[in-house]
């Protein structure tokens, strides 16, 4: 996996080691919960039913497969009351969560009117929408402190004069040019489900299986193409992990083909940096972009 890692970054990229990774890789102080549920909240349950069709449908599909398995010996009245068990309802696990945000959060009353008053945060993190890797979250970053894009795939598309409705230019150009990041992170993740789509697309396009996804994903399948040329004899699942960062520097690369990210680096008030975050591992790998890739960029606009 090292001779992946290593054959991953452009020319203009300095992938540091494991230990050296600036935002502290391998740390275990920052765990992404991987469950979150009613019982994080004192452990309360209550039976719910919000819908008498649903569940009567339900629990019809469920004496059925009773009456059929034979290995089963479970009656169906049995069945029932554990299908009527439910956990708080969605609302309110979402309301006991505010209160323990606002809990918090009206502690700091210093926080609060500085925010009020605008946003002016050093950071810009685009991400995945991946709901195991919230990048606040796996980064302990508090309110104010980045300016969050969050798409399937943490993908950026290249720069184009026509794509007035672009989610991402439109994000990118407001956090460079209104509120003047200082730094602007591409943050990948392990088990991502896009890069997985965008590996396995066939060429001619005969396993499609979606209106919006494949369409998205090839914005960056020089991304795949480059590392199935590069691993060609690696198992399926080492040729995605190699994808996962290489879709981070073909971002990178994309976020520079951007005229005003170009200026804000060449003039010193913008650094881009890659991020790679191993929520099975618990792991954090980042690197920076090299100034000197601006004079190669340059040549193929």
């Amino acid at each position: 996996m090292a001779a992946l890692a290593n054959s991953l970054s452009l020319s203009c990229f300095a992938l540091p080691s494991s230990g050296a990774a600036s935002f502290g890789a391998h740390s275990q102080t920052a765990r992404l919960p991987m469950q979150v549920s009613a019982q994080a909240f004192d452990g309360q349950k209550k039976t719910v039913v919000d819908n008498n069709a649903f569940k009567d449908k339900t629990l019809e599909g469920l004496n059925s497969l009773s009456m059929h398995n034979a290995e089963s010996r479970t009656p169906a009245a049995s069945v029932s009351a554990v299908a009527t068990e439910v956990q708080t309802s969605p609302l309110e696990r979402l309301k006991t969560g505010y209160l323990k945000f606002k809990e918090n959060y009206v502690k700091d009353q210093n926080l609060v009117s500085s925010l009020a008053e605008g946003q002016a945060p050093p950071y810009m993190i685009i991400a995945c929408c991946d709901s195991r890797v919230d990048p606040c979250t796996v980064l302990n970053l508090p309110p104010g402190e980045a300016f969050v894009l969050r798409n399937i795939g943490n993908m950026v598309p290249a720069y184009s004069a026509q794509s007035a409705c672009s989610s991402a230019a439109s994000a990118i150009e407001y956090a460079v040019l209104h509120l003047k990041v200082k730094h602007l992170v591409v943050m990948g993740h392990s088990r991502c489900g896009a890069v997985k789509a965008l590996m396995g697309i066939e060429d001619d396009g005969s396993n499609r299986f979606s209106e919006f996804i494949e369409d998205w994903v090839l914005i960056l399948k020089n991304a795949s193409k480059k590392v199935k040329s590069i691993h060609k004899v690696a198992p399926f699942a080492e040729q995605c992990t190699a994808c996962e960062k290489e879709v981070v520097n073909a971002s990178l690369w994309n976020c520079l083909s951007y005229p005003f990210v170009r200026e804000k680096m060449a003039s010193g008030d913008l650094t881009l940096h890659g991020g790679y975050y191993d929520f099975v591992s618990n792991a954090f790998e980042s690197w920076t972009l090299d100034l000197s890739c601006l004079n190669d960029v340059d040549k193929v606009q």
